[in-house]
Protein backbone atom coordinates (compact mmCIF):
# COMPACT_ATOMS: atom_id res chain seq x y z
CA UNK A 1 0.00 0.00 0.00
CA UNK A 2 2.52 2.38 1.07
CA UNK A 3 4.22 1.30 -2.29
CA UNK A 4 1.30 2.48 -4.47
CA UNK A 5 1.05 5.30 -2.52
CA UNK A 6 4.63 6.66 -3.05
CA UNK A 7 4.05 5.67 -7.06
CA UNK A 8 0.74 8.14 -7.24
CA UNK A 9 3.11 10.61 -5.66
CA UNK A 10 6.12 10.18 -7.88
CA UNK A 11 3.56 10.51 -11.31
CA UNK A 12 1.57 12.87 -9.99
CA UNK A 13 4.73 15.48 -9.21
CA UNK A 14 5.57 17.96 -12.05
CA UNK A 15 7.58 21.18 -12.65
CA UNK A 16 5.37 24.25 -13.31
CA UNK A 17 5.53 27.84 -14.57
CA UNK A 18 2.97 30.54 -15.56
CA UNK A 19 0.54 28.16 -16.67
CA UNK A 20 -0.12 26.58 -12.98
CA UNK A 21 -0.52 30.19 -11.67
CA UNK A 22 -2.53 31.53 -14.59
CA UNK A 23 -5.31 28.19 -13.83
CA UNK A 24 -4.38 28.88 -9.65
CA UNK A 25 -3.78 25.37 -9.67
CA UNK A 26 0.46 24.32 -7.98
CA UNK A 27 -1.48 20.98 -6.38
CA UNK A 28 1.60 18.40 -7.35
CA UNK A 29 4.00 20.95 -8.04
CA UNK A 30 7.35 20.02 -6.50
CA UNK A 31 9.01 23.65 -9.17
CA UNK A 32 7.70 26.95 -9.85
CA UNK A 33 10.07 28.64 -12.14
CA UNK A 34 10.37 32.51 -13.47
CA UNK A 35 7.53 33.77 -14.97
CA UNK A 36 7.40 37.26 -16.11
CA UNK A 37 5.51 38.66 -14.29
CA UNK A 38 3.55 37.38 -10.66
CA UNK A 39 1.85 40.56 -10.17
CA UNK A 40 0.61 41.39 -6.52
CA UNK A 41 -2.91 39.47 -7.32
CA UNK A 42 -0.21 36.40 -8.04
CA UNK A 43 1.60 36.75 -4.78
CA UNK A 44 -1.39 36.96 -2.80
CA UNK A 45 -3.10 33.83 -4.43
CA UNK A 46 0.63 32.21 -3.94
CA UNK A 47 1.11 33.39 -0.46
CA UNK A 48 -2.15 31.13 0.44
CA UNK A 49 -1.30 28.15 -1.38
CA UNK A 50 2.08 28.10 0.19
CA UNK A 51 0.48 27.58 3.46
CA UNK A 52 0.34 23.96 4.50
CA UNK A 53 1.73 23.06 0.96
CA UNK A 54 3.01 19.66 0.68
CA UNK A 55 4.66 19.57 -2.86
CA UNK A 56 6.65 22.63 -3.25
CA UNK A 57 9.87 22.39 -2.96
CA UNK A 58 11.20 25.30 -5.24
CA UNK A 59 10.00 28.54 -5.62
CA UNK A 60 11.80 30.77 -8.58
CA UNK A 61 10.51 34.03 -8.65
CA UNK A 62 13.56 36.06 -9.95
CA UNK A 63 12.90 39.08 -12.23
CA UNK A 64 9.34 39.01 -11.95
CA UNK A 65 8.84 42.40 -10.26
CA UNK A 66 8.01 41.17 -6.67
CA UNK A 67 8.30 44.32 -4.41
CA UNK A 68 7.42 44.83 -0.66
CA UNK A 69 3.49 44.22 -0.62
CA UNK A 70 4.27 40.86 -2.78
CA UNK A 71 7.19 39.96 -0.36
CA UNK A 72 5.21 40.74 3.00
CA UNK A 73 2.46 38.23 1.04
CA UNK A 74 4.79 35.24 0.23
CA UNK A 75 6.31 36.02 4.26
CA UNK A 76 2.80 35.22 5.25
CA UNK A 77 2.73 32.22 3.79
CA UNK A 78 6.09 30.68 4.52
CA UNK A 79 5.13 30.97 8.35
CA UNK A 80 4.13 27.60 8.88
CA UNK A 81 5.15 26.08 5.64
CA UNK A 82 7.45 22.33 6.09
CA UNK A 83 8.41 21.49 2.55
CA UNK A 84 9.77 24.54 0.26
CA UNK A 85 13.80 24.50 0.44
CA UNK A 86 14.42 27.12 -2.21
CA UNK A 87 13.36 30.45 -2.58
CA UNK A 88 14.90 32.55 -5.61
CA UNK A 89 13.44 36.18 -5.44
CA UNK A 90 16.46 37.79 -7.02
CA UNK A 91 16.34 40.96 -9.53
CA UNK A 92 13.31 42.24 -8.27
CA UNK A 93 12.16 45.54 -6.52
CA UNK A 94 11.94 43.90 -2.69
CA UNK A 95 13.29 46.40 0.00
CA UNK A 96 13.76 46.43 3.47
CA UNK A 97 10.23 46.05 4.73
CA UNK A 98 10.15 43.19 2.67
CA UNK A 99 13.06 41.82 3.50
CA UNK A 100 12.04 41.90 7.21
CA UNK A 101 8.80 40.23 6.93
CA UNK A 102 10.80 37.25 5.18
CA UNK A 103 13.41 37.27 7.98
CA UNK A 104 10.15 37.33 10.78
CA UNK A 105 8.81 34.47 8.80
CA UNK A 106 12.27 32.57 9.12
CA UNK A 107 11.62 32.09 12.94
CA UNK A 108 8.74 30.36 12.03
CA UNK A 109 10.27 28.18 9.44
CA UNK A 110 12.10 24.78 9.48
CA UNK A 111 12.16 23.94 6.29
CA UNK A 112 13.44 26.68 4.21
CA UNK A 113 17.70 26.46 3.26
CA UNK A 114 18.29 28.14 0.40
CA UNK A 115 17.08 32.51 0.29
CA UNK A 116 18.60 34.52 -2.58
CA UNK A 117 17.37 38.42 -2.28
CA UNK A 118 20.25 39.52 -4.12
CA UNK A 119 19.81 42.44 -6.26
CA UNK A 120 17.14 44.22 -4.95
CA UNK A 121 17.37 47.25 -2.47
CA UNK A 122 17.96 45.83 0.56
CA UNK A 123 19.41 47.90 3.24
CA UNK A 124 20.92 47.25 6.57
CA UNK A 125 17.26 47.37 8.10
CA UNK A 126 16.14 44.67 6.13
CA UNK A 127 19.06 42.65 6.55
CA UNK A 128 18.66 43.55 10.12
CA UNK A 129 15.53 42.14 9.91
CA UNK A 130 16.51 39.06 8.85
CA UNK A 131 18.83 38.68 11.34
CA UNK A 132 16.16 38.60 13.92
CA UNK A 133 14.47 35.70 12.13
CA UNK A 134 17.83 33.78 11.56
CA UNK A 135 18.03 33.81 15.55
CA UNK A 136 15.19 31.40 15.82
CA UNK A 137 15.83 28.98 12.80
CA UNK A 138 17.98 25.86 12.50
CA UNK A 139 17.23 25.26 8.48
CA UNK A 140 18.20 28.58 6.22
CA UNK A 141 21.48 26.97 5.13
CA UNK A 142 22.48 29.67 2.38
CA UNK A 143 21.48 33.71 1.99
CA UNK A 144 22.64 35.62 -0.58
CA UNK A 145 22.16 39.03 -0.53
CA UNK A 146 24.70 40.49 -3.49
CA UNK A 147 24.17 43.76 -5.28
CA UNK A 148 22.20 45.62 -2.68
CA UNK A 149 22.62 48.23 0.18
CA UNK A 150 24.15 46.73 2.74
CA UNK A 151 26.60 48.24 4.79
CA UNK A 152 28.16 47.98 8.60
CA UNK A 153 25.11 47.28 10.49
CA UNK A 154 23.43 45.01 8.44
CA UNK A 155 26.65 43.13 8.44
CA UNK A 156 27.02 43.35 12.15
CA UNK A 157 23.34 42.51 13.13
CA UNK A 158 24.12 39.10 10.75
CA UNK A 159 27.43 38.66 12.38
CA UNK A 160 25.73 38.91 15.62
CA UNK A 161 22.53 36.02 14.33
CA UNK A 162 26.44 34.06 13.44
CA UNK A 163 27.36 34.31 16.84
CA UNK A 164 23.99 33.39 18.60
CA UNK A 165 24.10 30.08 16.50
CA UNK A 166 22.62 30.25 13.06
CA UNK A 167 22.68 27.41 10.93
CA UNK A 168 23.94 29.56 7.66
CA UNK A 169 26.87 27.32 6.07
CA UNK A 170 27.22 30.32 3.00
CA UNK A 171 26.52 33.88 3.17
CA UNK A 172 27.10 36.41 -0.09
CA UNK A 173 27.83 39.36 0.17
CA UNK A 174 29.35 41.04 -2.50
CA UNK A 175 28.39 44.70 -4.01
CA UNK A 176 27.46 46.15 -0.66
CA UNK A 177 28.55 48.74 1.35
CA UNK A 178 30.34 46.56 4.07
CA UNK A 179 33.36 48.60 5.64
CA UNK A 180 35.67 47.64 8.62
CA UNK A 181 33.21 47.52 11.22
CA UNK A 182 31.07 44.83 9.70
CA UNK A 183 34.26 42.80 8.31
CA UNK A 184 35.40 42.61 11.93
CA UNK A 185 32.06 41.78 13.67
CA UNK A 186 32.17 38.53 10.94
CA UNK A 187 35.36 37.60 12.07
CA UNK A 188 34.88 37.91 15.46
CA UNK A 189 31.29 35.84 14.81
CA UNK A 190 33.80 33.27 12.40
CA UNK A 191 36.30 33.05 15.45
CA UNK A 192 33.56 32.42 18.32
CA UNK A 193 32.65 28.76 15.98
CA UNK A 194 30.30 30.29 13.36
CA UNK A 195 30.23 27.39 10.82
CA UNK A 196 30.50 29.32 7.53
CA UNK A 197 31.89 27.61 5.11
CA UNK A 198 31.83 30.28 2.61
CA UNK A 199 31.69 33.83 2.76
CA UNK A 200 32.19 36.74 0.20
CA UNK A 201 32.80 39.77 0.27
CA UNK A 202 34.13 41.62 -3.06
CA UNK A 203 33.66 44.90 -4.18
CA UNK A 204 32.74 46.26 -0.52
CA UNK A 205 34.48 49.39 1.12
CA UNK A 206 36.55 47.00 3.38
CA UNK A 207 39.71 48.52 4.49
CA UNK A 208 43.20 47.12 5.83
CA UNK A 209 42.22 46.13 9.70
CA UNK A 210 39.03 44.94 8.30
CA UNK A 211 40.06 42.88 5.26
CA UNK A 212 42.98 41.33 7.91
CA UNK A 213 40.75 40.34 10.66
CA UNK A 214 38.13 38.29 8.09
CA UNK A 215 41.82 36.76 6.55
CA UNK A 216 43.13 35.69 10.05
CA UNK A 217 39.48 34.43 11.23
CA UNK A 218 39.43 32.31 7.78
CA UNK A 219 42.77 30.68 8.72
CA UNK A 220 41.70 30.17 12.10
CA UNK A 221 38.68 28.16 11.21
CA UNK A 222 37.64 25.17 10.40
CA UNK A 223 34.66 25.07 8.73
CA UNK A 224 35.73 27.65 6.23
CA UNK A 225 37.10 26.87 2.97
CA UNK A 226 36.31 30.24 0.51
CA UNK A 227 36.94 33.64 1.83
CA UNK A 228 36.62 35.76 -1.10
CA UNK A 229 37.65 39.70 -0.58
CA UNK A 230 38.80 40.83 -4.25
CA UNK A 231 37.86 44.25 -5.27
CA UNK A 232 37.81 45.99 -1.94
CA UNK A 233 39.98 49.32 -3.42
CA UNK A 234 40.98 50.49 0.11
CA UNK A 235 42.76 47.37 0.83
CA UNK A 236 46.18 47.88 0.00
CA UNK A 237 49.77 47.55 0.96
CA UNK A 238 50.59 44.15 3.55
CA UNK A 239 46.85 43.24 3.94
CA UNK A 240 46.27 43.15 0.15
CA UNK A 241 49.17 40.82 0.02
CA UNK A 242 47.34 39.36 3.18
CA UNK A 243 44.07 38.65 0.95
CA UNK A 244 46.31 37.35 -2.19
CA UNK A 245 47.76 34.67 -0.33
CA UNK A 246 45.16 33.17 1.87
CA UNK A 247 43.36 33.22 -1.60
CA UNK A 248 46.36 30.76 -2.40
CA UNK A 249 45.79 28.63 1.39
CA UNK A 250 42.29 28.53 0.74
CA UNK A 251 42.63 26.25 -1.84
CA UNK A 252 43.71 23.00 -0.59
CA UNK A 253 40.61 23.37 1.47
CA UNK A 254 38.09 24.11 -1.36
CA UNK A 255 39.71 20.69 -3.10
CA UNK A 256 39.01 18.92 -0.25
CA UNK A 257 35.64 20.33 0.40
CA UNK A 258 34.70 19.79 -2.98
CA UNK A 259 35.60 16.31 -3.21
CA UNK A 260 34.13 15.36 -0.13
CA UNK A 261 30.85 16.55 -1.93
CA UNK A 262 31.26 14.63 -5.19
CA UNK A 263 32.11 11.77 -3.29
CA UNK A 264 28.74 12.44 -1.02
CA UNK A 265 30.73 12.18 2.02
CA UNK A 266 29.21 15.88 2.61
CA UNK A 267 26.93 18.33 1.03
CA UNK A 268 27.80 22.32 0.70
CA UNK A 269 25.10 22.89 2.88
CA UNK A 270 24.55 19.69 5.51
CA UNK A 271 22.74 19.73 8.16
CA UNK A 272 25.61 18.70 10.27
CA UNK A 273 27.81 21.46 8.72
CA UNK A 274 30.24 22.33 5.93
CA UNK A 275 32.27 19.76 4.38
CA UNK A 276 35.25 20.53 6.17
CA UNK A 277 33.41 19.60 9.43
CA UNK A 278 32.55 16.37 7.88
CA UNK A 279 33.98 13.54 10.02
CA UNK A 280 35.83 12.36 6.57
CA UNK A 281 37.68 15.62 6.26
CA UNK A 282 40.71 14.70 8.50
CA UNK A 283 41.03 11.10 7.13
CA UNK A 284 41.00 11.99 3.46
CA UNK A 285 43.19 14.79 4.22
CA UNK A 286 45.41 12.44 6.08
CA UNK A 287 45.43 10.18 2.76
CA UNK A 288 45.54 12.61 0.51
CA UNK A 289 42.78 10.65 -0.59
CA UNK A 290 41.09 14.30 -2.69
CA UNK A 291 44.72 14.15 -4.79
CA UNK A 292 45.62 11.81 -7.45
CA UNK A 293 49.02 11.05 -6.16
CA UNK A 294 47.23 10.59 -2.94
CA UNK A 295 44.70 7.99 -4.57
CA UNK A 296 47.94 6.55 -6.76
CA UNK A 297 49.90 5.93 -3.28
CA UNK A 298 46.91 3.79 -2.30
CA UNK A 299 46.33 1.96 -5.22
CA UNK A 300 48.27 -1.47 -3.58
CA UNK A 301 45.86 -1.54 -0.78
CA UNK A 302 42.87 -3.65 -0.45
CA UNK A 303 39.77 -3.00 1.95
CA UNK A 304 40.93 -4.47 4.95
CA UNK A 305 44.45 -2.86 4.77
CA UNK A 306 42.44 1.15 4.39
CA UNK A 307 39.77 0.04 6.88
CA UNK A 308 42.87 -0.84 9.33
CA UNK A 309 44.47 2.46 8.77
CA UNK A 310 45.16 4.84 11.53
CA UNK A 311 43.99 7.69 9.55
CA UNK A 312 40.03 5.97 9.95
CA UNK A 313 40.57 5.30 13.60
CA UNK A 314 38.47 7.94 14.76
CA UNK A 315 35.45 6.96 12.51
CA UNK A 316 32.74 4.45 13.43
CA UNK A 317 33.10 0.87 11.88
CA UNK A 318 30.02 1.99 9.45
CA UNK A 319 31.89 5.52 8.50
CA UNK A 320 35.25 3.14 8.13
CA UNK A 321 33.63 1.00 6.14
CA UNK A 322 31.88 3.65 3.98
CA UNK A 323 34.97 6.24 3.58
CA UNK A 324 37.02 2.80 2.46
CA UNK A 325 34.62 1.60 -0.34
CA UNK A 326 34.68 5.11 -1.65
CA UNK A 327 38.56 5.60 -1.58
CA UNK A 328 39.13 2.32 -3.30
CA UNK A 329 36.26 2.93 -6.53
CA UNK A 330 38.19 6.60 -6.85
CA UNK A 331 41.48 4.44 -6.74
CA UNK A 332 40.59 2.27 -9.47
CA UNK A 333 39.31 5.48 -11.31
CA UNK A 334 43.16 7.38 -10.90
CA UNK A 335 44.71 3.90 -11.66
CA UNK A 336 42.33 3.36 -15.05
CA UNK A 337 43.19 7.51 -15.88
CA UNK A 338 46.78 6.76 -15.71
CA UNK A 339 47.12 4.19 -17.68
CA UNK A 340 44.88 5.90 -20.60
CA UNK A 341 47.84 8.37 -20.02
CA UNK A 342 50.66 5.93 -20.97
Amino acid sequence: MRLVVLLVALVGARDCGQDELNAHDISGCVSLTHMKLLGHGGAVWLAEALHNNSDLEILDLHHTKVGDTDALALADGLRNNRVLRRLALHNNKIRDAGAAAIGAALAENSALEFLSLSSNGVSDRGLAGIAVGLRGNSALRRLDLYFNLVGDVGASALADALTAGSSLRMVHLDSNTVGDEGARALATAVNGGAPLGELTLSYNRLKNGGAEALVAAAKESKAMHTLTLDHNQMVGGEALRKVQQSTDELKPRQELARWLVEAELAEWMGASGPPLLSPFAAPVRELQAHTRSGLLDLRHMDEAQLTAHAALADLTADERAKLASVVLRKVREAVGSAHDEL
